[in-house]
């Protein structure tokens, strides 16, 4: 397969990206140049890894057509994300801008300049959401941007998934709780999850391979704690 993980400098998608390379090619896009050729040298089969160090929420269509030199992608992961964890009454535009951007409009664009793409595959797309942005699941102070953005993310899911079935591409989310990452420890930092940033991406993968056309549209809660 053809795979592209946003997001995978760090956390869930770096392990996405050692786990995937194995046996797909991957398309890496991430804004942490050092940290993609670090992870580049780290993998297995490096020939398998290819990346860009772009922000998801500016990169353009000539740039993602230039960097996915192959004429299908079989699967887009959505995983690219920030938090910012600050008191309601001091949120500014400038942060709903920056969270927003990326959490949201970066997932709703990659999918869109990649359509074509994908519609050749018949393939794929994952976005990884929140518990936070579930309804009726534990919400706690500093997050409400951030939760509310992953809220837009589990929407948009469901939506392009009515509208991208004549493509037929397969669109689903993860509504993830607390698993062991930089992210997490931002957002609460003397809080341990008993799930690793490895253990996800392995339920990941497992998912996609056997997956294939038989969910749609649905927006999966994978946690045993919030955080």
């Amino acid at each position: 397969m053809n795979i592209v993980v946003t997001g995978c400098s760090k956390g869930i998608g770096y392990e996405l990206v050692k786990l995937l390379t194995e046996n797909h090619k991957v398309y890496g896009i991430s804004r942490d140049l050092r940290k993609l050729k670090e992870l580049k040298s780290s993998l297995s089969n490096p020939k398998n890894f290819q990346f860009i160090s772009e922000d998801v929420s500016k990169i353009s269509l000539d740039s993602i057509n230039d960097f996915v030199e192959s004429e299908k992608v079989d699967l887009l992961i959505n995983n690219a994300g920030i938090l910012v964890n600050k008191n309601f009454s001091k949120i500014s535009y400038d942060d709903y801008r920056s969270v927003m951007d990326v959490n949201f409009w970066g997932a709703f664009s990659l999918t869109q300049l990649l359509l074509d793409k994908l519609s050749k595959a018949k393939g794929q797309v994952i976005n990884i959401s929140s518990m936070g942005g579930v309804n009726n699941s534990s919400k706690f102070p500093g997050l409400s941007l951030y939760s509310s953005s992953k809220a837009a993310v589990s929407v948009l899911t469901e939506c392009l998934a009515v509208e991208l079935e004549q493509f037929e591409i397969n669109v689903n989310a993860f509504a993830l709780g607390a698993v062991q990452t930089e992210m997490l420890n931002d957002a609460f930092p003397e809080y341990k999850a008993n799930i690793s940033a490895i253990e996800m991406a392995t339920f990941i993968v497992n998912f996609i391979d056997s997956s294939k056309n038989l969910v749609n549209g649905q927006v999966f809660r994978i946690a045993n704690s919030n955080p």
